[in-house]
């Protein structure tokens, strides 16, 4: 069910609510503001007093969407103590909560084209954000001795993109492979490398 029945939320966060599920379920350009508005139970007038339009409610989707995504990996990679677990903190949650932010994931995986020029400064800042935390694992590894990393912000750009290959869809169906499998190939890989020596 698509509606919101939660009495304790205001009638923006109801209509931001609606709205995620409806784009998740049928991407930004099926989605109308009608459908919006009658699931969300709410006045044409309401809607607009919030947002101008829907492009601006979607950006404010996936703006929720990224921040929650950034929110899990800190969090996870808090809890954890050695550079190897704090690594494999942030992309196992990263690949875990992905695939429930539908409207982030979407943008990411599909129709780039079409959603790419509205939330394109959502997804630099949020890429710029994974990159900075990637990099403070880095730079505290090296620190306590448990990595060699000659530039950690090279190193964090590097293994950031690394993982975005993990988002492709023309990536994961050209080569069958479960995100959090590659995950756990791309950990291997960092940690023990690939050469016999």
């Amino acid at each position: 069910m698509l509606t919101v029945e939660n009495p304790g939320i205001t009638k923006r966060e109801r209509i931001l609510l609606t709205a995620q599920r409806l784009f998740a379920r049928f991407g930004l350009r099926k989605t109308s503001v009608e459908e919006i508005i009658r699931l969300a139970k709410t006045a044409k007038g309401t809607y607009y007093k919030y947002f101008p339009d829907k492009e601006a409610l979607f950006l404010e989707v996936v703006e929720k969407e990224s921040a929650s995504l950034l929110t899990a990996i800190r969090e996870a990679v808090a809890q954890s103590s050695s550079s190897r677990e704090k690594m494999t903190a942030y992309l196992m949650t990263k690949v875990r909560t992905i695939a429930k932010l539908a409207n982030f994931y979407q943008v990411t995986r599909e129709k780039i084209d079409e959603y790419w020029p509205k939330i394109e400064g959502v997804r630099e800042k949020y890429l710029a954000e994974e990159q900075k935390i990637v990099q403070e694992i880095l730079i505290e590894g090296v620190a306590k001795g448990e990595l060699q990393v000659g530039d950690p912000g090279l190193t964090a750009c590097a293994i950031v993109i690394a993982v975005q290959g993990l988002e492709s869809p023309w990536m994961m169906e050209t080569f069958p492979l479960e995100p959090e499998d590659g995950a756990r190939l791309l950990l291997n890989m960092l940690f023990k490398g690939i050469s016999k020596g």
